[in-house]
């Protein structure tokens, strides 16, 4: 008769005695192979090539619920743009271009939706421009209350407005000097040389549009000058080079188009704003109901 092998007097040691038939030990290891099989098989499935969670391959730069947006598409895309090779474009350029290419491709896949064809690219830029012209369809067949146009000429005022024209002197106070003085004696009529004062040259060219002034000088400049009454000298201004002062020759402000005259305009930037607006929320619900993947390399 065999000779059994003896006893562990230890439960948990006798567990994974293999030369003892437990029970428990197979449930154990019959459990963790089970887990395995499911974590083996939970990979394959998240990574598997084909399926809607899988990364994008590497000739891609984005998925498109499944349908990819070439590599070499948005090169060539963006070097046709930009007139530059890839290398130097910046990131936020690349990902512009990525943007208007998923958009693209989510009104090819919304007009295939709806029973069309997209064997070619002339079809393709049909789907996306009869997208979009519905969507403008729909904004147009409902034209705006009289109210709702005043409301909307009162605040966009500036874009029914001449532009301003300035004439104005940028004089640099030297260091040491006192420009309260200075300001005091260029109000009573002294000449900038004889207190020291150096132009910055900025503004010397004459008279200038505003958006010129402005880029001349500098957002925080302008803001002063742009107040300025003709004749009139400002205070000291402080900035990093020292202290400044603006003699304002000739400030011509804008004039303001009144409503009646600019209704026709008013309505036409109306129903453009308004199209604008229905259009980026139609692209946001298609993007928010899309599965879309992007390179890494272009987040």
């Amino acid at each position: 008769m065999s000779k059994q092998p003896p006893l562990a007097s230890d439960p948990e040691v006798a567990i994974w005695d293999i030369h003892q038939p437990v029970g428990r030990r197979s449930m154990l290891l019959a459990a963790a192979a089970s887990l395995i099989g499911l974590a083996i098989a939970g990979y394959g499935l998240f990574t598997a090539q084909g399926t809607r969670t899988a990364a994008v391959p590497a000739e891609d730069a984005a998925l498109v619920n499944n349908v990819p947006i070439l590599r070499a598409d948005l090169i060539a895309q963006i070097t046709a743009l930009y007139s530059v090779p890839l290398a130097q474009t910046t990131l936020a350029q690349r990902q512009k271009v990525l943007e208007d290419m998923i958009r693209e491709e989510l009104y090819v896949q919304r007009g295939i939706e709806m029973g069309l064809s997209n064997d070619d690219i002339d079809v393709r830029q049909a789907l996306v421009q009869a997208t979009e012209g519905q969507i403008a369809q729909d904004a147009m067949t409902s034209k705006p209350a009289e109210d709702e146009l005043a409301t909307w000429y009162g605040s966009h005022m500036e874009k029914y407005a001449s532009e301003g024209l300035v004439t104005l002197h940028e004089w640099l106070v030297p260091r040491g000097s006192d420009g309260q003085q200075a300001v005091a004696a260029l109000r009573k009529g002294a000449a900038p040389a004889s207190l020291g004062l150096k132009t910055t040259g900025r503004v010397d060219d004459g008279e200038e549009f505003y958006f010129a002034a402005e880029q001349h000088l500098g957002e925080p400049l302008f803001a002063i000058a742009r107040k300025m009454e003709d004749g009139t000298v400002s205070a000291p201004i402080p900035m990093p080079d020292g202290l400044h002062i603006l003699q304002m020759i000739r400030n011509k402000r804008p004039v303001t188009t009144p409503y009646a005259q600019a209704r026709d305009q008013v309505l036409a930037d109306f129903l453009a704003d308004k199209v604008a607006r229905l259009q980026a929320g139609n692209q946001r619900f298609l993007k928010k109901r899309a599965d879309i993947k992007i390179a890494s390399d272009l987040k």
